[in-house]
C-alpha cells in the first residue's frame, strides 16, 4: 500500500512539472487545433458518425462553383459509411465533375455506365468504403437525366444515394430533383457567394423537392441569419477547416460533427 501511495505521489509531481512546462501549452494548442474546443478542455468522446436512412436520395447543387458542393457531397457519403452505411456517391456534375481528381481514381464514368446498359454494377468503383460513379465532362450539358437516375436506383437498390449536381441552374433537371428527398443548396461566406444564393431562390421555389441550406466555412450563428435572409431552412454549417484543402480528406472533429448534423438533417 505505502509502495503504491508512493508511485502516485511522484506520478502527481511529474504532472505537475509537466503542466508547468511549455510543453503542456504546445499540447492544449494541438488539441484546440484538433477538436475546436476552448478552454477548459473537457474529456475527449469519440463521436459516433451518423448514417443516412435506408433508400434515402439527396443531392448537393449550387448556383455558382468554389463553394463546397463537391467536398459536401463527398463528406456525407464517406461519414455514412463510416457509420456503416456506405451509399452510392454519383458525380452529375455536368461542366467540371472533379470528384474522380479528388478520389485520384480513373474508372468508368457516368457516360460508360448509360452507354452499357445491364453492366451498371460491374463499372461502379470504390472510393475508400463508398461505392462511386465519377462525373464525364463529355457530356457537357447534354446528360440524360432520366437514364442516368434510372441507373443509379438500379446500382444503389436500397442503398443512399447521394449526388453531387455541380452548378448552374440545368442542373436542377426535374427528371433528378424530382425524385430526390432533399436537395441540399451549398453556399460560402463571400459576397460573390451569398449574392449567387440569393439570385437562386426564384428558381429553387420550382423544385420539386425540399430544398436546405449547407454553409461552408462560417459559424452557426452567421450561418442562421444567412439562411433566414434567403428564406431557406438551414441543414448544417461547416466550419473553416485548413485540412480540407489538401484534397487529403483528412478533416478536424468539428467538421465531423458539422456533418453528422447535416447528415441527421437529411434523416
Amino acid at each position: 500500500m505505502r509502495r503504491d501511495r508512493t508511485v502516485g505521489v511522484r506520478v502527481s509531481r511529474l504532472g505537475s512539472w509537466l503542466d508547468a512546462t511549455p510543453l503542456a501549452q504546445v499540447v492544449l494548442a494541438v488539441m484546440r487545433d484538433a477538436t475546436g474546443r476552448p478552454d477548459p478542455v473537457v474529456a475527449l468522446r469519440p463521436d459516433k458518425p451518423a448514417a443516412l436512412p435506408v433508400g434515402r436520395r439527396i443531392a448537393c447543387w449550387s448556383l455558382v462553383g468554389g463553394v463546397g458542393t463537391s467536398t459536401t457531397a463527398a463528406l456525407v457519403a464517406h461519414r455514412s459509411a463510416a457509420a456503416g452505411r456506405a451509399p452510392l456517391l454519383a458525380d452529375l456534375d455536368r461542366w467540371a465533375p472533379s470528384l474522380a481528381l479528388r478520389a485520384r481514381l480513373e474508372a468508368a464514368t457516368i457516360a460508360d455506365v448509360l452507354v452499357q446498359p445491364g453492366r451498371e454494377a460491374a463499372l461502379v468503383s470504390r472510393w475508400s468504403a463508398v461505392p462511386f460513379i465519377p462525373g464525364s465532362a463529355g457530356l457537357a450539358g447534354q446528360i440524360d437525366a432520366e437514364r442516368a437516375f434510372d441507373a443509379l436506383e438500379r446500382i444503389a437498390s436500397s442503398a443512399p444515394i447521394v449526388i453531387d449536381l455541380g452548378t448552374g441552374i440545368d442542373a436542377l433537371d426535374p427528371a433528378i430533383t424530382s425524385r430526390l428527398d432533399r436537395l441540399c443548396v451549398v453556399t460560402g461566406p463571400r459576397v460573390s457567394q451569398l449574392q449567387a444564393a440569393f439570385c437562386a431562390r426564384p428558381h429553387l421555389r420550382d423544385v420539386p423537392c425540399p430544398a436546405g441550406l449547407v454553409m461552408v466555412g462560417a459559424q452557426e450563428s452567421d450561418a442562421s441569419l444567412i439562411a433566414e435572409r434567403i428564406g431557406l431552412e438551414l441543414l448544417a454549417a461547416i466550419p473553416t477547416d485548413p485540412y480540407l484543402a489538401n484534397d487529403d480528406f483528412a478533416t478536424r472533429a468539428p467538421t465531423l460533427r458539422a456533418v453528422d448534423t447535416l447528415i441527421r438533417a437529411l434523416s
